[in-house]
C-alpha cells in the first residue's frame, strides 16, 4: 500500500531545533539521553547501545545506558524516574511489560522527557515513535521459512514456540503475525502445537520450559525460539542431551552466542535469523535527535535523514531498522558481532 508521505523539515545532522541545546560561541551543547533495556548483559542490547554511542557523536547525543541485571518491569519504573531526575532529555526503552511501565513513561512525558523505543513497544500513550529491529511480518515469515524448510518432508510437522515472558510485546507481536501465517497454503501441512511463555527471561526459565514442553507434546519435531536467550538456552538443551537430530530448532539469535551450536559435531542449528541491533540502536538515535528538535512527530509517512539513508513512519508510529539477516555456517563467521 503506497504511503502519502508528509511533509518535514529535516533540520541538518547534529544541530536541535532552538531546544537550548546551543552553548557559548554558538558551540552545540551535547544532550544527555538514557537507554534502558529489558535488562543487560546480553549482546544485543549491548550492541544498540553501541550504535546509539556511535551515531550520538554525529548527533551531539550522550547516549548513557543501564538496566535491570534481569527482565523486571518495576525496575525498569526505577531507571526510568531516575533518568528524568538525573535532567536526562530523552530515554530510549524496550519494555518488559508496557502496561506497567506506561505510568512511568508518561509522566516523563510531562516532566519534558521525550520517548522513543527500541525492540519492545511501549502503549502509545507513552511514546513518539518506536523502532522496530525489523518488520513483524518479516520475522514471522522467515521463522516458519527456516523450520518448514528443516522439516521431513519438508513443511510438514508439528512445532512449539518457545517466546520470552507473555508480557513481551515484541514476542507477542511476531507471535501473532506467525500464527496468521499459518494460514498461507505453503504452510497448511505445519502445526503449531503451543506458544511457550517461560515465567522470565533467564536461560534457567527457558530450559525448564522447554523440558516441559516436549514432554507435553511428544509429536513435535520443530522448535521456534524467538529470542536470543531461549534459543540459546534451547541449543545447549539439545546438545547436551544428544537431541539435536530429534528436533529442528531455530528462531532469533546472537551469531557470536550460536556459531558454536553450528559448528560442533551434533551441528545442532542449521539455521537462525536476527537484525543488526547496532543499526537499530543507530535508526533509534536518529529517531530520538529529531523527536527533541520537534520535528518528529510519528505520523504516518513522516521522513528523518539517518546517516545516508531516509527513513519512513509507518503505521503504528513505527520505524523499521531493516530486514532480517538468516544465518547459516556460509556467513555466521562473518556476521561481525
Amino acid at each position: 500500500m503506497a504511503l502519502t508521505l508528509v511533509s518535514v523539515a529535516l533540520i541538518p545532522v547534529g544541530v536541535l531545533a532552538s531546544s537550548g541545546t546551543a552553548g557559548a560561541a554558538g558551540k552545540v551543547k551535547v544532550v544527555k539521553v538514557f537507554m534502558l533495556p529489558k535488562f543487560t548483559g546480553i549482546a544485543p542490547f549491548t550492541q544498540a547501545a553501541a550504535g546509539c554511542k556511535k551515531e550520538g557523536k554525529i548527533l551531539h547525543l550522550n547516549c548513557l545506558y543501564g538496566g535491570p541485571t534481569t527482565g523486571s518491569a518495576t525496575d525498569q519504573i526505577n531507571f526510568i524516574n531516575n533518568a528524568v531526575a538525573a535532567g536526562d532529555k530523552g530515554i530510549f526503552i524496550s519494555n518488559d511489560d508496557a502496561a506497567t511501565t506506561n505510568p512511568a513513561l508518561v509522566r516523563a512525558e510531562k516532566h519534558g522527557v521525550k520517548v522513543v523505543t527500541f525492540d519492545s513497544d511501549a502503549l502509545r500513550t507513552g511514546r513518539t515513535v518506536y523502532v522496530e529491529g525489523s518488520s513483524n511480518a518479516a520475522i514471522a515469515i522467515s521463522e516458519l521459512d527456516m523450520v518448514g524448510s528443516q522439516m521431513t518432508p519438508a513443511y510438514s510437522g508439528s512445532f512449539i514456540i518457545l517466546s520470552a515472558q507473555a508480557t513481551d510485546s515484541n514476542q507477542v507481536a511476531w507471535n501473532a503475525a506467525l500464527k496468521a501465517d499459518l494460514s498461507m497454503s505453503k504452510y497448511s501441512n505445519m502445526k503449531l502445537l503451543a506458544i511457550i511463555n517461560p515465567p522470565s527471561d533467564s536461560a534457567a526459565d527457558a530450559t525448564t520450559s522447554l523440558q516441559a514442553a516436549l514432554a507435553t507434546y511428544p509429536t513435535a519435531t520443530g522448535i521456534v525460539a524467538p529470542t536470543t536467550v531461549a534459543i540459546a538456552a534451547a541449543a545447549q538443551y539439545l546438545t547436551t542431551n544428544n537431541l539435536c537430530s530429534k528436533y529442528v530448532l531455530t528462531g532469533l539469535g546472537d551469531p557470536d552466542q550460536m556459531e558454536p551450536f553450528m559448528t560442533t559435531a551434533n551441528n545442532c542449528v542449521h539455521s537462525f535469523a536476527l537484525w543488526n541491533f547496532t543499526q537499530e540502536g543507530v535508526v533509534a538515535a536518529c529517531a530520538m535527535h529529531y523527536v527533541l528538535a520537534g520535528t518528529l512527530k510519528g505520523k504516518t509517512g513522516e521522513k528523518f535523514k539517518c546517516g545516508s539513508t531516509t527513513e519512513v513512519v509507518l503505521p503504528g508510529q513505527t520505524v523499521s531498522a531493516g530486514a532480517p539477516v538468516v544465518y547459516t555456517m556460509a556467513n555466521v563467521k562473518s556476521a561481525g558481532y
